[in-house]
């Protein structure tokens, strides 16, 4: 066999032959003992760095795995350890120094569990201790390179540690040094490991001040080292928050500086921007109370205001971290403030800024004012909704007929943004906005006739239109005629512009979903169109947007009709089953699978006989790891295809008994990715599994376990769309396990609940993500509503749904702000940010469904908790939303607890009444509801209660003003005579409650009057009898106007009707005549029923 050096040098050349040559001749020589101690050989002794370099990859790689290295003779491992450190030592190639050092890290982790290699550490000891930089250098070199594996295995000598980095780090006499830089990469690398030792805390506590020096002084200079070194920060924002905390004001101050800086290179702008998102996120409540929020929107404002590479398609937002641009990332950093600090705290600032850049003359400070508002609107909504709106749209629209495309695009997005978040109130603006924007449609087809090429602003332009489309709903009707002209002049096969039929296709199906029947007058033009470009030669330029069209053809068929789309669902079917064996391509499989979910809406349980194809390709793409992206180190790159194949593969195979090994064996500084298509192949997968679930019924139950099994495996992907899309799908399998499954087959469902169940509670706890959070909070309020008690069955979930939402409303998950957890009251800088606010009001939707399917007994064990945090949520300093939400809570507890309200009364009474005291319209309407509930349930333990009821219902009647206010203090007096009629003096209440009806907003109440009435009519009671017609005339009302909330309700009162016309025809006739035609025609129809 040749000798081991000659063999590497045959992998190093470019000829194919030689390196097929030498990859057989290695994986012989791997097979036998004497390879690992000759690769050892070759690193110390070979004249050629490229050879040395690749016998240290060979190694790390090679023994990897522990059960790798313990296969090795012990005398051989020593010599090795002895070895390696000679060489680390003399080795002066820095590629090469640096993969023997991550081989010392690897051996490192192998031995340091059984502390059998103490010569390593005391090797670093000695370096860094000596008085020559260069020692200290390497020896510190030597450990950042080592931590980056296995850094739990250093923990245990943390002592140690705090000494070396407090000695080094206070001693440094140049802040720009490699064993500054070292010191910091080492000390990163250990940041996921110290949270269970206070002493490292405080020594990183106590450290992070110089080493902010250490970084800014790299920050002009050095780019790479600078961007390397923030990482400490993120890890300690991720895993020990506490050191941070007080260093706050420091870091945001040094980060701010950086980015507004025009000498700080671009990437270290970026991560400096990045750093003071991730505090804004976790830290929010800090950063308002250090008075950081204001300072930040100037910087972030000043870099939005940048001139961008591309002015004509400039991008506001990307996914990709290695495409951001300082622009991009000040916009996603200003639109996390929007979404963690209150609005009241950001825009009257951020309107101060606007202004003035707007009045100004500079294009990119206007085009950064639009880009401000345009990403408030999802964070602030509310406040905008209520405060701003007609303000910011009046400033939007006069910015669209701006001649520069950099304010033009900036001023769409801005109208996009709005249309997609401030719904339903933009709506109203549609006479106004929509001809604004077909007039610009217009002038844009003129343009680019004339030019024939895409003018800068289409894909913008279109953006706003969709979004505005799509949440307009029926009131689109009026303007389809124009607009759907637009799409087919857009369409047009032979039209040269490729991006226009591809934002006209996405804009006919936001159309579709938004008018649903009403496209049925275009219905057959849509579909011819449509099929030219589904049924294109893959060869032509338009088969690029075949996926498009897919898409828009299948919300067409989700939302045309069941009886209208019909006729096509055969052709459809087999269209999509045909194309899905013809391609790999992951935007056509998803456009494919959306199809078949919007088949399954129209064939229900006719679609079973292919549902094993469909379910097949989608299982198949939720395991499919294809469009994974693997992103080396520069100094790796050229090494990774040469030995990729190099491994023991048959040994690798092997269970790792030991336990030891993991993703991160092998040392090579590389991460990972998934290209976006497939990300949304998987995200399109479960959303289509869950909605034939759902609407396939029977014929989808032999597919659930398996569609279940396969899903669970991705509620914890990196990706928080496919996260929320799992736990959505997982829901309704559960669902229909418990609906279609048999007694035979109950142990299934149970099996999903115990799997579900207490992952969904995890994720409530741990995801960083509030969708996801929500989702989950949103899963067991559906759980509980559709399977009720049997959630139950299993031991350990009512603690987990219960112990969750409390966590939730108390603050404490990972994606809450904890800093506002235990705040004292009436503290006006505790107010949550609106998105937090949807995310306790998400927690608090569970409490009723749990209320619910609880026996009243039960639930005395946990509304004393509940009751105590809603209260809590009344409170004055909270907004609105808070105490309407809080207060409708409690009020649909009141059915659940019924009579066991008795020990709550005292309590319940107060808020009820000072809940109808409050300013707010919402608030007073929902505790209004809520006193009336307790009174309908609590039954004889409010009786006593009743005549202070009353006297606060009359206090409130006197003032009110709203309907909706008004209609429920009916409501509530209407429960309270249904209940106990003698508890109060009718002679006086009955004749003023009649004044006030019939309801003018809130029907719902109508169920408590037409069943109060129908209870004092057969009780035959004197006071409805003197009073009969005016009954009459509100009960006629309430049936020849619909107003009933319910079928039950609407029952009763016809038979109530039919009732009165048999004992009282006269007067039920003279009733009737008073009221105009359609009354009476409506009555003869019911009497005659």
């Amino acid at each position: 066999m040749e000798s081991m050096e000659t063999i590497l040098a045959k992998l190093l050349v470019s000829n194919s032959k030689s390196v097929q040559e030498g990859t057989r001749e290695l994986k012989e020589a791997f097979k036998k003992p004497e390879a690992v101690p000759a690769l050892c050989d070759v690193l110390v002794t070979s004249t050629h760095p490229q050879i040395r370099q690749s016998a240290a990859v060979l190694l790390r790689r090679k023994l990897g795995r522990k059960r790798h290295w313990s296969r090795i003779n012990v005398d051989i491992r020593n010599r090795i350890k002895e070895g390696m450190l000679g060489a680390l030592v003399s080795e002066q190639e820095k590629l090469v120094k640096n993969s023997i050092a991550q081989f010392i890290g690897i051996i490192g982790k192998h031995e340091f569990p059984d502390n059998s290699w103490p010569e390593v550490l005391q090797f670093v000891h000695t370096l860094t201790s000596s008085e020559t930089i260069f020692d200290k250098e390497l020896g510190m070199y030597t450990l950042s390179i080592m931590t980056e594996i296995a850094q739990s295995s250093y923990i245990v000598h943390a002592e140690s540690f705090a000494i070396l980095f407090t000695t080094i780090l206070n001693q440094l006499t140049d802040l720009k040094s490699n064993l500054a830089y070292y010191t910091v990469i080492t000390m990163k690398n250990l940041v996921s490991v110290i949270g269970g030792h206070q002493q490292m805390v405080n020594i990183y506590h106590s450290l992070l001040p110089k080493i902010l020096e250490v970084i800014n002084a790299h920050a002009i200079d050095d780019e790479k080292k600078t961007v390397d070194m923030f990482e400490i920060i993120e890890e300690l924002i991720e895993f020990a928050v506490s050191v941070v905390a007080p260093h706050l004001k420091l870091i945001i101050d040094m980060c701010l500086q950086l980015a507004s800086n025009n000498s700080t290179p671009k990437a270290v702008q970026i991560k400096s921007i990045g750093v003071v998102g991730w505090l804004i996120r976790s830290k929010g409540k800090v950063v308002q109370k250090n008075k950081l929020v204001e300072p930040i929107i100037d910087v972030l404002i000043l870099l939005m205001a940048q001139q961008p590479d591309d002015e004509g398609n400039e991008e506001y937002f990307l996914g990709d971290p290695d495409q951001f641009t300082s622009i991009t990332a000040a916009t996603q950093t200003l639109d996390l403030i929007a979404l963690h600090i209150p609005a009241e705290k950001i825009i009257p600032y951020i309107l101060t800024k606007v202004e003035p850049a707007i009045q100004g003359g500079d294009l990119y400070s206007q085009k950064a004012a639009y880009l401000a508002l345009a990403v408030l609107a999802e964070g602030c909504s509310e406040c905008i909704r209520n405060k701003y709106l007609e303000a910011f749209l009046k400033c939007v629209c006069s910015a669209i007929h701006n001649p520069n495309a950099v304010v033009r695009n900036a001023a769409f997005f801005a109208l996009g943004q709005f249309a997609e978040h401030l719904q339903p109130e933009i709506s109203h603006y549609a006479s106004e906005l929509l001809p604004v924007l077909f007039e610009c449609l217009g002038q844009t087809f003129v343009q680019m006739e004339a030019e024939k090429k895409d003018p800068p602003s289409l894909a913008k332009l279109f953006y706003a239109l969709e979004t505005f489309c799509e949440n307009l709903d029926e009131g689109l009707l009026p303007y389809l005629p124009t607009l759907m002209d637009r799409i087919f002049v857009a369409l047009d096969p032979v039209g040269f512009s490729l991006q226009l039929k591809r934002v006209a296709l996405s804009t006919l199906g936001s159309v579709a979903s938004a008018v649903k029947e009403g496209l049925m007058p275009y219905f057959p033009k849509v579909i011819e169109i449509l099929k030219i470009y589904i049924n294109s030669d893959p060869n032509a330029e338009i088969h690029q947007i075949q996926c498009y069209a897919i898409e828009s053809l299948a919300v067409v068929a989700q939302f045309i009709g069941v009886e209208n789309f019909k006729p096509l669902t055969g052709d459809c079917l087999q269209l999509g089953l045909r194309i899905l064996d013809s391609t790999s391509d992951p935007d056509i499989n998803k456009s494919v699978y959306a199809l078949f979910a919007a088949l399954a809406i129209n064939m229900k349980e006719e679609l079973g006989p292919v549902l094993p194809k469909i379910v097949n390709e989608m299982i198949t793409s939720i395991q499919s790891s294809e469009g994974i992206v693997t992103h080396y180190d520069d100094e790796d790159k050229d090494e990774i295809d040469v030995y990729a194949d190099l491994s023991d593969e048959e040994e690798d195979i092997e269970e790792d008994i030991d336990g030891s090994s993991s993703g991160s064996d092998d040392s090579t500084q590389c991460r990972y990715s998934v290209e976006n298509s497939y990300n949304e192949e998987k995200e399109q997968a479960c959303l289509s599994l869950k909605d034939i679930c759902i609407n396939t019924g029977p014929a989808f139950y032999p597919y659930i376990e398996k569609c279940f099994e396969e899903i669970f495996k991705l509620i914890h992907y990196p990706q928080d769309d496919i996260r929320v899309a799992s736990v959505e799908a997982l829901l309704h399998f559960c669902v229909a396990l418990h609906k279609y499954g048999n007694p035979e087959n109950k142990q299934t469902f149970y099996r999903a609940l115990q799997m579900f169940v207490p992952k969904c509670a995890e994720l409530i706890r741990v995801d960083e993500e509030r969708s996801v959070v929500m989702v989950c909070l949103e899963a067991y309020a559906t759980l509980l509503e559709e399977v009720k008690g049997e959630v139950f069955v299993i031991d350990g979930h009512r603690e987990a749904i219960m112990n969750c939402v409390i966590d939730v409303l108390n603050l404490k998950t990972m994606c809450q702000d904890t800093d506002l957890a235990g705040q004292t009251e009436n503290n006006e800088d505790d107010v949550e940010a609106e998105q937090d606010e949807l995310l306790l009001e998400s927690a608090g939707d569970v409490i009723p469904k749990f209320a619910a399917a609880i026996n009243p007994e039960d639930l005395m064990s946990y509304f004393p908790n509940i009751l105590q945090l809603m209260s809590t949520r009344t409170k004055k300093q909270h907004s609105l939303s808070q105490r309407s939400f809080a207060y409708g809570t409690l009020a649909e507890c009141m059915k659940s607890i019924g009579i066991y309200v008795e020990k709550f009364i005292p309590t319940l009474l107060n808020l009820w009444f000072s809940g109808a005291r409050d300013a707010a319209d919402e608030v007073r309407n929902n505790a209004i509801f809520g006193l009336g509930e307790m009174i309908l349930h609590g039954k004889e333990k409010v009786f006593s209660q009743y005549s202070e009821i009353l006297q606060a219902l009359s206090t409130a009647v006197s003032k009110e003003t709203h309907s909706g206010t008004l209609d429920n203090i009916c409501g509530a007096l209407a429960k309270m005579i249904l209940v106990n009629p003698s508890g109060i003096p009718l002679d006086q209440v009955f004749p003023a409650f009649l004044q006030k009806l019939p309801l003018r907003d809130d029907y719902q109440e109508n169920e408590a009057v037409v069943n109060c009435f129908y209870s004092l009519y057969q009780q035959g009671n004197s006071m409805l009898k003197q009073h009969l017609a005016d009954v009459i005339k509100i009960l006629v009302h309430i049936y020849y106007k619909g107003q009933t909330p319910n079928e039950e309700t609407k029952i009763l009162l016809g038979d109530f009707i039919k009732t009165v016309n048999r004992d009282f025809p006269q007067e039920l006739a003279n009733a009737v005549s008073s009221l105009e035609s359609s009354a009476t025609e409506s009555i003869q129809k019911l009497l005659s029923s």
